[in-house]
């Protein structure tokens, strides 16, 4: 018997509205706790949202919380605002974190409380535009094309908080040290230790005094014992799931600025450029064209490529 989260995805119906497959707080939260999934979700953003062309519909700024929804929830929603002769006069994004599909298809409910419904507001038939990822197990809400990375991003941020809890609780030694002297008084071992309590500031490990009072004249040891308890694999984990989590995503490295070990950065980054807007950027935009068909007017125009540096004639 296998066990996932994708194997508790339900669309559940409550009170007419129904509840996304995955609550949204989880990937909102995934989102802040890996930095190279982060990262890559606001790389995919400025580099969609360069590569338009708005009408005054739309601004900017709405235009990228639009993104963001998008590519954090695999779901975005537009406000369609008409004047009174029912013409589309401005389009304005929902958070996405807030929005329910009703039970009547095609129509929205934003709400902000989920224990009740204060700040509820129930949008009719045409008021709501809402731009989904496919999912091939249900159809009312999307799923962002990460989801398979999910427990990279959570192991990732599980052994950096490890590592660093590890570093801050100051349980641990740094190394000890061992000495075989009869003659040696209390009150100089006191001063030992008391000097070795010092060295150690916050987070620092710990060092550790013994003081065998043996006959053998052996000399004093100093024994490195910092590590023998953090045999957590802590690089190669990170390392693991840092490829997850940038596989997930599709970038390449190149684009985001990121030097990894063993990697070499392309000598022509406009042809890596190239094959990103064609293969990726390309994809992403004709789904949100969507958007045009929905109001009628050409809202969203894809830009021609424009390379990185100038081609030379």
């Amino acid at each position: 018997m296998t066990s996932d989260i994708l194997s508790y995805m339900e669309v559940a119906l409550i009170d007419g509205l129904y509840e996304p497959p995955i609550p949204l707080d989880t990937l909102a939260k995934a989102a802040r706790a890996n930095p190279m999934h982060g990262s890559a979700l606001y790389v995919k953003r400025n580099m969609a949202s360069s590569s338009v062309k708005l009408s005054t519909l739309l601004s900017k700024r709405d235009f990228k919380r639009f993104l963001d929804d998008f590519l954090t929830f695999g779901n975005s929603y537009l406000l369609v605002i008409k004047n009174a002769f029912k013409e589309v006069i401005k389009l304005k994004h929902l958070p996405a974190l807030y929005m329910r599909a009703q039970e009547t298809i095609g129509r929205y409910t934003y709400k902000p409380n989920a224990y009740n419904d204060d700040g509820r507001i129930d949008y009719k038939d045409g008021q709501v535009f809402h731009l989904s990822e496919y999912d091939i197990c249900q159809e009312i809400y999307g799923m962002p094309q990460y989801i398979g990375a999910l427990s990279s991003i959570w192991l990732n941020e599980d052994a950096t908080l490890f590592r660093r809890k590890y570093y801050i609780n100051g349980a641990h030694a740094g190394y000890l040290l061992y000495m075989n002297d009869p003659n040696l008084t209390d009150k100089q071992e006191k001063e030992i230790e008391d000097k070795l309590r010092k060295q150690a500031g916050l987070g620092a490990f710990k060092n550790l005094f013994i003081n065998g009072k043996g006959k053998d004249g052996k000399p004093p040891e100093l024994t490195p014992i910092g590590q023998v308890e953090a045999k957590d694999a802590f690089k190669d984990i990170k390392g693991m799931t840092t490829n997850d989590v940038l596989a997930s995503h599709r970038i390449p490295l190149d684009l985001m600025s990121i030097v990894r070990e063993g990697f070499s950065s392309s000598s022509d980054l406009n042809k890596v450029d190239r094959i990103f807007y064609k293969n990726e950027l390309v994809p992403l935009l004709e789904s949100v064209c969507e958007l045009n068909d929905f109001v009628g007017q050409e809202v969203v125009k894809i830009k021609e490529y424009e390379g990185l540096e100038p081609t030379l004639t």
